[in-house]
């Protein structure tokens, strides 16, 4: 039943490159099939960074996307959410009409309007008003810390989903930030035989074997003079021999948007990098390889990503370098512009 709305609604706006506000928004009574969240914790990302950075986006726009809250007023026809329970916020709100999300494939929605992706506005703010079905429940022993990082690990869990990972496997991840990372954990819970994690950054790399990796490798930069592609094969074969791979990985993530990473994966392609990208066409003929695109998430996987949070399978609290009050927004996004930090939280409420 809807109440009286919230006074209050400070949120964190866009208003120029590199330039944010904190200003007054409205707070939306929730319709029939609405909640509304009061936003504890969300997380930032990279795309949040490439909109903070960005001197073309097109209005004053509220940012985020990484959100969890308690659901503090419910609409008349909401049958399966209650005030006071803690919910993560799915911030991708698919049409369910268009023929990718009559297939299940709601990630890739012809219509998606999607949280602080212009024009859309995000959740860092104090109260968001959406559909019910779009918070997922979260059981009370994961933190509001962990909480405002499941929406990347429904990511992570989603690309395991693609990737087929099972426990007979060895797996390559290219790219030690928090996608990479996050991948790890899955992997790991998933019981993959050996994980092989690169990164140009040695610390990156240190974290990641501290953090389950069973190898950090650092890829140097390409000044031999070799072609990108000899380059990247030499490497490949030089770390598949050195660490027993046997005849090769049986799945490669790039999760670093790199080309010479996309040349050595040529498997399952994850971070987003130039537009056009040169992939060696004849190795794939020649291994019979598959390569595979994911983006986003799919249903169940804030589900599946809660669940392993919950039940120990996953722990997200040593990816957690920084939390920042949303008065503090602006320094928050700074530190995620000079990259020091593995995952930055805001709090929403401070």
């Amino acid at each position: 039943m809807v109440g009286v709305l919230p006074t209050s609604n400070r949120s964190v706006v866009w208003v120029g490159a590199k330039k944010l506000e904190i200003q007054q928004r409205p707070v939306t009574s929730p319709g029939d099939h609405e909640v509304l969240v009061e936003i504890v914790s969300t997380g930032i990302c990279g795309s949040d960074c490439h909109n903070y950075e960005s001197d073309k986006v097109s209005r004053q726009l509220v940012l985020g996307h990484e959100s969890s809250g308690i659901i503090v007023q419910v609409g008349q026809k909401v049958k399966d959410r209650s005030v006071g329970q803690r919910v993560a916020v799915e911030p991708g709100f698919a049409c369910m009409e268009c023929e990718f999300c009559v297939r299940g494939n709601t990630n890739t929605c012809a219509n998606l309007k999607y949280c602080g992706l212009d024009p859309t506005d995000g959740t860092l703010c104090q109260y968001f008003t959406c559909r019910a079905s779009m918070t997922v429940p979260i059981p009370d022993n994961v933190s509001w810390g962990e909480a405002g990082a499941i929406q990347p690990l429904a990511i992570a869990v989603q690309l395991g989903r693609r990737a087929a990972l099972n426990a007979h496997q060895t797996l390559a991840i290219f790219g030690c930030g928090p996608l990479g990372l996050l991948i790890l954990a899955v992997a790991k819970a998933y019981g993959v035989k050996k994980i092989v994690m690169f990164d140009i950054e040695e610390s990156r790399t240190k974290f990641a074997e501290s953090y389950g990796a069973d190898v950090g490798i650092v890829t140097h930069k390409n000044d031999s003079g070799k072609d990108s592609l000899t380059f990247a094969q030499d490497f490949a074969t030089e770390i598949i021999q050195k660490h027993d791979i046997g005849s090769g990985f049986d799945v490669a993530v790039e999760a670093s948007g790199a080309e010479v990473c996309a040349q050595m994966a040529v498997c399952i392609q994850a971070g987003l990098g130039k537009p056009l990208t040169a992939v060696p066409l004849f190795l794939l003929t020649a291994k019979d390889l598959t390569i595979k695109g994911t983006v986003r998430y799919t249903p169940g996987c804030f589900e599946e990503a809660i669940s392993l949070l919950s039940r120990k399978m996953v722990n997200l609290k040593p990816l957690i370098t920084s939390t920042y009050p949303l008065t503090e927004a602006s320094k928050a996004f700074e530190a995620q512009h000079a990259r020091k930090d593995i995952k930055i939280v805001i709090m929403n409420q401070q």
